[in-house]
């Protein structure tokens, strides 16, 4: 026992070394940005809204009315409900810093349980552990992203297997222990359980086209069994599965670009900001890779690709290891992305995930974060080499060039840096109740990740919905409303009152709260309205009128809106007036049509067609309190013309004016 938990201890020891922080863990939080505060929210809503028996898939805390699928947010329920004790006792922020400040150590662990279960050398798996578990993966993922950093069960998944396709784990134990190996995993990061099942397929299948005859049929078996796991799996995740599918209409198509979000060849060998040695040396090229430093994370350092080389040399010949060199160079060129980055600049090498971006559900992985992968791999390469039997000698020169490869991997402890949490003396729950009343809905200003609604609606004892929050991308029912630029940005465009007044009216908005750091551009629009407003405890209270007393028009459908004086619509939109008239344009300037475009323009009272070619423009008048659906007959996409990357269908292009 001594001997497992041991490794435990010491992977301890060094995340505190490198990520700890004396003083109070609940006051401060490891990482900045909002992505760190929407997981310390997380972590509060899912015990918070079980206690309260309220759906924990769907909350209306955030996005108001329509609420917010946590399904598809990285809202790791499995962490959630694990720390639930500690969230209790000591709060979401202590919870979050103690599963940060774990996630390294039990990687490393786990990853030691399987480098020992394979070479049944203890030094051996404690380096292996430790490569994997304060990889530059780990490191970058640390900066906030607590979904991406808890990597534990992905050794624990190999070890199964391998167990399983040894015989030594029985079939009923393997299933078992697989499903909820997956189900937990599904609820820390469905990302990484879909690129686990996805790349782990691609590994097996590497490995059976290289193994012996006799080891086949295990291998097949293992891959049925897996399946097993997989259903059982399915089965114990029914609810979150329906949920996940139900949100699907509110997901963009991707959420986030492949392309920018790929590993730079290089990066495998150059290390970045987050990592301590090297990273002024070489930070004239890492600045120009792709991706954010947390997304950096391919940096293995020459002495740890020395080992493996070393290993692959000496051992080639073997079956197994021809394959785990295929499968770590597989990996390694799946995380480049669909198209050649070299030192930041595109070429116009198309690479296999090109056609890894058209696989459902698959084209939101982000090939960045594959590298995962290839640090595992590598660790246990790095740890069998190390492991082989040879001389004294020969041992202790191995175990030097381990450990330059651990040091290599330093963490740049700098980057990671300890933010406090940002509370405000307005945001307790008796306060807010006293000034607000009984569950208000609210806009907090700053607004998004930018700004701290999350932590000050979980101060204020969730005694309040927000129409707005952070908790990762807009819902695509809330994008056609173009006052979220303008909250973001904090730069008021020419309809910002309007702009404003529609989406108070629409979400039923109380109050705008406008908090320090909120733009002065933005608080002197919003001030211009002349609604009522007050200061109380730093800040800023807004009145908004009832619903029924404001006056505004706003868009839904295929409509894209900006400050530019004429917008794009696509297929249909849907035209909304409450208590104004408006003057609608359609107009069509580019690309010339080989014939124009037919709108149809319903109302309540019937339908009218009208053809908008190059040179028309046809003006429209909508009464006040009436709702119009314009559709067009057929669009084109600017990226099949001049491939701009603009994948949009386009039909007309719309302007709107009151009166």
């Amino acid at each position: 026992m001594l001997i497992v938990a041991l490794p435990l201890f010491i992977y301890v020891i060094f995340s505190l070394i490198y990520f700890g922080k004396t003083g109070s863990w609940t006051r401060w939080y490891l990482g900045d940005g909002g992505d760190a505060a929407s997981f310390i929210w997380f972590l509060h809503w899912w015990p918070f809204a079980i206690s309260h028996g309220l759906n924990p898939f769907i909350s209306n805390y955030v996005w108001f009315p329509h609420g917010d699928n946590m399904t598809w947010r990285t809202s790791v329920p499995s962490a959630a409900l694990l720390s639930f004790p500690i969230t209790v006792l000591g709060g979401a922020v202590l919870s979050y810093n103690l599963l940060s400040l774990m996630a390294p150590v039990l990687s490393a662990w786990t990853a030691f349980l399987l480098v020992r279960y394979l070479t049944g050398d203890w030094a051996a798996a404690l380096v292996g552990g430790y490569l994997f578990g304060f990889s530059s993966y780990e490191n970058g993922q640390l900066l906030g992203h607590l979904n991406l950093d808890l990597t534990f069960l992905m050794p624990i998944a190999v070890l199964l297997c391998v167990r399983r396709a040894q015989g030594h784990l029985g079939r009923t134990g393997f299933v078992t222990a697989l499903a909820v190996t997956l189900l937990v995993q599904l609820g820390l990061s469905s990302e990484i359980l879909a690129t686990l099942c996805f790349l782990g397929a691609i590994t097996w299948a590497i490995f059976i086209a290289f193994a012996p005859k006799t080891d086949r049929p295990g291998l097949w078996r293992l891959a049925i069994d897996i399946v097993f796991a997989g259903v059982v799996m399915t089965i114990l995740a029914t609810p979150f599965l329906f949920y996940l599918v139900k949100g699907l209409s509110d997901v963009p198509p991707a959420i986030n670009s492949a392309t920018f979000f790929s590993a730079d060849p290089l990066n495998y060998l150059i290390p970045t900001g987050v990592t301590r040695l090297g990273r002024t040396v070489f930070a004239a090229v890492a600045d120009q890779f792709t991706g954010f430093a947390s997304e950096q994370g391919a940096y293995l350092g020459l002495p740890l690709i020395f080992l493996m080389a070393l290993y692959f040399h000496a051992k080639i010949t073997l079956p197994y290891v021809k394959a785990l060199l295929i499968t770590v160079i597989v990996l390694a060129v799946l995380s480049l992305g669909p198209w050649l980055h070299v030192a930041g600049v595109q070429t116009q090498m198309p690479l296999p995930w090109w056609l890894g971006e058209k696989i459902p559900l698959m084209r939101s992985a982000l090939p960045t974060r594959f590298t995962m992968y290839v640090s595992l791999i590598s660790a246990i390469v790095a740890a069998l080499y190390l492991a082989t039997p040879g001389t004294g000698r020969e041992r202790s020169w191995r175990f030097a060039l381990a450990g330059l490869a651990c040091l290599f991997i330093l963490p740049n402890s700098t980057l990671h840096a300890w933010t406090r949490w940002p509370a405000q003396p307005f945001f307790t729950p008796q306060n807010e109740k006293q000034v607000l009343g009984t569950k208000p809905n609210v806009i907090i200003l700053p607004f998004g990740a930018g700004g701290s609604g999350m932590a000050w609606q979980m101060d204020a004892g969730m005694q309040f919905t927000q129409s707005g929050g952070y908790t990762g991308f807009t819902p695509s029912s809330e994008q056609s409303f173009p006052i979220l630029n303008e909250l973001f940005t904090g730069v008021p465009g020419p309809d910002f009152g309007n702009d404003l007044a529609a989406f108070c009216g629409m979400h039923r908005v109380d109050d705008i709260l406008i908090g320090p750091g909120t733009k002065p551009a933005l608080v002197a629009a919003i001030t211009a309205q002349g609604w009522p407003q007050h200061m109380d405890h730093g800040i800023d209270v807004v009145k908004v009128p009832l619903s029924s007393a404001l006056d505004y028009y706003y868009t839904e459908g295929d409509y894209w809106p900006s400050a530019a004086p004429q917008n794009w619509m696509g297929r249909q939109v849907r035209i909304v007036t409450h208590g104004t008239q408006i003057t609608l344009t359609l107009a069509r300037k580019w690309p010339p049509p080989s014939a124009p475009v037919q709108i149809t323009v319903t109302t309540p009272s019937g339908q009218a067609i009208y053809l908008i070619g190059q040179a028309t423009v046809q003006v429209i008048h909508i009464p006040a309190d009436s709702i119009v659906t314009l559709t067009a007959n057929q669009t084109f996409v600017p990226d099949g013309i001049i491939h701009n990357g603009d994948k949009r269908e386009l039909s007309v292009m719309l302007s709107l004016e009151k009166g």
